[in-house]
């Protein structure tokens, strides 16, 4: 197997049992990083509902218009768009093969960019027109 010119472990990753470890790692611990991110985003964002949910459109604009809910709501749903993009890659990179795989990866790239863009539009829009 070590002499197959398509292995990809060095000699010295053989001794050492790291793989080919390129952008795993990195990939790995950006959706760590977002994971413990969602915890107090997800907690302030339900505070923020609940906080809405008595409030006439007037009521909402002027919440979201001020900075902290503004800031704090931008977050999460950028965070939250950053996780889901990692999570979707980590499943077409373990499930699709061959060409369609770069496909399916723009197209998720693609569907992320669309998601993010139209939450922040919306959350734009109504906190500061």
């Amino acid at each position: 197997m070590a002499d197959d010119p398509g292995y990809l472990r060095t000699p010295l990753r053989q001794v050492h049992f790291l793989g080919s470890a390129r952008f795993g790692t990195a990939e790995s611990w950006l959706v760590h990083l977002t994971s413990v991110a969602l915890v107090p985003l997800s907690l302030c964002f339900v505070w923020l509902l609940l906080d809405l949910l008595h409030k006439d459109y007037n009521g909402v604009r002027a919440t979201i218009g001020r900075p902290v809910p503004a800031i704090l709501l931008l977050a999460f749903i950028l965070t939250g768009v950053v996780h889901m993009e990692l999570g979707i890659r980590s499943v077409i990179l373990d499930y699709v093969a061959g060409p369609p795989r770069a496909w399916a990866l723009t197209a998720n790239a693609c569907f992320c960019a669309l998601i993010a863009l139209a939450c922040i539009y919306a959350t734009l829009r109504v906190g500061f027109t």
